[in-house]
């Protein structure tokens, strides 16, 4: 299905030279996380859940980060170019693994869901971010009407 998707879509993109896409390819959302005793940073596949980041591992290179993520005494995450501590917890009822993989698929795009199925990713741990100041108030009105 996405080779016939990416032929439409190649051919329409040559005919209106640029100006039509039917369908963007995006990449894996990911997010920086430091693992303590580890202590080097890294980018990790991740995806929102809430405030939380649930971070993701693969088949074919995911036993890393569930031996990091399993040995792991703290964590610290990047948020908007600042470093903040992390509660980590692993995964592992079955339930809350399928419920996260829902929640996975749910926010990806068709090409995000197929290379997550192809690879086999599974939700693996959860990080909360601690001491993230609160978003100020907008002064913009809001009208509900």
């Amino acid at each position: 299905m996405l080779f016939v998707i990416g032929l439409v879509n190649r051919a329409l993109f040559a005919v209106t030279r640029g100006r039509v896409v039917l369908y963007r390819f995006g990449g894996t959302p990911g997010v920086m996380v430091e693992l303590a005793p580890d202590g080097k940073p890294g980018i990790i596949a991740a995806f929102r859940d809430g405030d939380d980041h649930v971070l993701v591992a693969d088949g074919g290179n995911g036993g890393a980060l569930v031996e990091s993520s399993r040995s792991a005494t703290s964590a610290r995450i990047e948020i908007g170019g600042r470093w903040y501590p992390a509660g980590i917890v692993m995964v592992e009822g079955e339930s809350e693994r399928e419920r996260l993989l829902k929640r996975m698929f749910a926010q990806a795009s068709l090409h995000g869901r197929y290379e997550a199925k192809r690879r086999g990713a599974i939700p693996v741990a959860r990080l909360t971010p601690q001491g993230i100041p609160a978003p100020e108030p907008s002064g913009e009105a809001f009208s509900g009407i």
